[in-house]
């Protein structure tokens, strides 16, 4: 267990080191547009959901961006209601790093990449890149190296687990769809990233041991897991931001209520199809669907809620009349 935990360990947090140095760079490349382009969401939901989409296919990361709509939240910047649009348009954003990861897998590494030579460099930088004043361009361009360094790294340290008995143990524990979920939201919550626990997955689809049947409810549960960076954010930040937050994790438990049922019906009436290997585009377009589901599943009760919301407003205003 160890002899490949210790590379793997490495691996995650050289992906997340990339993911963040990334992250940074583009937010300050983009700093001065980021925030007044965020305060443009209209009432319309689906405006807002569009605005979010994009926001974050740039930004690459929805923890960053959903931290950012907190704050403009608790300043009185948007309203809650724009709020709920941008966060769901945030969560269906952040499956473009799937696809890319998939892309990234598909391709055959540079030998750049997969060996020693990214990490000295990464070294050499890291004065200048943990330095506040660091260009954003290198950054942004650091950042992709270490990304996709750390995912060739991940890829090469889950390739001796694939036919072993601690894969075999852990693909009998996801047997259980709420095993599977809580497993998910742990090592999601753990981590701070989706995108690391995704690109964990697509990654260690290549064994083809995952099939679709285990892998959706770990999916459902990577979505509620990465609601913790927003709520911490949201701690002291006012009632109304902490509404936002607990609006980002609403709309992933929609997510799951909806999704979950399903992978029941399919699991009972189509076994043959859930047991098949789930492989890293599979992996990529499950999650888009998990999130398109909660989508649909959030903007009904978002606008129920709105209008009791509104008609209470309209009694409290004749109530003191």
């Amino acid at each position: 267990m160890v002899p490949f935990f210790i590379p793997l360990a490495g691996a995650i947090a050289l992906f997340l080191f990339g993911m963040e140095l990334l992250r940074g760079g583009l937010c300050r490349l983009s700093q001065k547009r980021l925030q007044p382009l965020l305060m443009q969401a209209t009432q319309s939901i689906w405006q807002a959901v569009l605005l979010g989409t994009v926001v974050t296919a740039f930004i690459q990361s929805s923890s960053a961006v959903t931290i950012i709509i907190v704050g403009l939240v608790a300043g009185h910047v948007i309203a809650l209601e724009q709020a709920a649009g941008l966060i769901a348009g945030a969560n269906l954003g952040t499956c473009t790093t799937a696809f890319l990861v998939h892309f990234g897998l598909c391709t055959e590494g540079p030998a750049l990449f997969q060996g020693i030579h990214p990490v000295l460099l990464l070294c050499l930088l890291l004065p200048l890149l943990v330095y506040r004043r660091c260009p954003p361009l290198l950054s942004v361009c650091a950042g992709l190296v270490a990304l996709l360094a750390g995912m060739y790294r991940m890829q090469d340290a889950l390739a001796p687990l694939a036919g072993t008995p601690q894969l075999s143990m852990l693909l009998s524990a996801w047997d259980s769809p709420l095993t599977g979920l809580l497993s998910g939201t742990a090592v999601t919550a753990i981590l701070q990233s989706s995108s690391a626990c995704i690109a964990m997955l697509q990654t260690l689809s290549g064994s083809g041991m995952l099939s679709i049947g285990c892998i959706l409810p770990v999916i459902l549960g990577q979505n509620i897991g990465t609601c913790v960076t927003a709520m911490l954010a949201a701690v002291h930040a006012g009632r109304e931001a902490r509404q936002a937050a607990w609006m980002h994790l609403l709309f992933n438990l929609l997510g799951a209520a909806v999704v979950l049922p399903i992978h029941q019906i399919c699991c009972l009436f189509l076994p043959y199809a859930m047991a098949q290997p789930a492989d890293s585009l599979t992996i990529a377009w499950l999650h888009l669907l998990c999130n398109l589901a909660a989508l649909l599943a959030f903007v009904p009760l978002y606008r129920r809620m709105g209008k009791q919301k509104g008609s209470r407003r309209s009694r409290s205003q004749v109530g003191r009349i």
